[in-house]
């Protein structure tokens, strides 16, 4: 790798022997170092291989308009974000985040904080990820001296589910929330329960709708021209089928859909199990 820009000492843009850019971050990586020499592999600590070009041009511009120690900062939250997830995130994290954690560290010194909307349904459907945020915000402190609000740890426990999800847009992950939230409060009114948020059932429904909005952002729908199993449970859990219809219908409605009878039977047994 060949130095090309110098960001600080930390954080360098650096070129390959295909002339390929990437971002470079490792602890005194550009010091003493002129444009043009080789960095040392033994001081590199992440390298950023952004697929497309378009990317590459928005972290650039990112790195241009945000603290340089930001992109620092962000890159050890999501070091042990994924340590305590156990998981990898999408590169395209990076950008959002960071560009999140300067603004957000910007509003609290200006006494602008803005509320989540969405904080009690994030912390109840994104739960290790929200714990995982909240640790963010202790790594936050202890690097900035400043306290973020769980408004902010809701902020960034969307970053990281996003960051699950191959980069899928951040506005898919909000609707997905949204949406979880209403079909929650449809059950909730329809059979004038409280249901245990801290049940395996109730964990496995959210986990079922989850997967089941990627399925429908992805255009992956599960149909089979057999299956005849429906008619037999709405026989048998008359009230869960009503409802499932009439989630069915708001779904179909919100997102322009057709819920199929696959869909509609794992639907009634999910709710079913929660209710009982």
């Amino acid at each position: 790798m060949k130095l090309k820009k110098v960001y600080n000492n930390n954080v360098v843009l650096a070129e390959n022997d295909r002339h390929l850019e990437h971002i470079i971050i490792g602890r005194g990586i550009a010091f003493n170092k002129k444009i043009g020499d080789r960095l040392e592999d033994a001081r590199i600590e992440k390298v950023f291989v952004l697929q497309s070009a378009q990317t590459m041009n928005n972290f650039l511009k990112l790195l241009d308009e945000i603290p340089v120690n930001h992109l620092e900062l962000t890159n050890k939250l999501i070091e042990a974000a994924e340590k305590k997830l156990n998981v990898k995130f999408d590169e395209s994290v990076y950008i959002g985040l960071a560009d999140h954690i300067t603004y957000a560290l910007e509003r609290n010194k200006n006494h602008t904080d803005i509320k989540n909307a969405l904080l009690w349904e994030i912390k109840q459907f994104y739960k290790k990820e929200y714990e995982a945020a909240l640790e963010s915000l202790k790594i936050i402190h202890y690097y900035e001296n400043v306290m973020l609000s769980e408004d902010e740890a809701a902020f960034i426990t969307l970053h990281f589910v996003n960051a699950q999800q191959n980069g899928v847009e951040m506005q898919q992950t909000v609707l997905s929330t949204e949406i979880i939230h209403e079909i929650i409060t449809m059950i909730r009114y329809q059979f004038k329960v409280e249901l245990d948020e801290n049940s395996l059932n109730y964990a496995r429904f959210v986990s079922h709708l989850k997967f089941f909005l990627r399925r429908v952002f992805a255009n992956e729908h599960i149909s089979s021209k057999n299956f005849n199993l429906l008619k037999d449970i709405i026989t048998k859990l008359p009230e869960v089928a009503a409802c499932v219809d009439k989630i069915a219908l708001y779904l179909e409605k919100k997102l322009n859909i057709t819920v199929h009878d696959e869909e509609k039977f794992y639907l009634i047994l999910h709710i079913n199990r929660i209710l009982n």
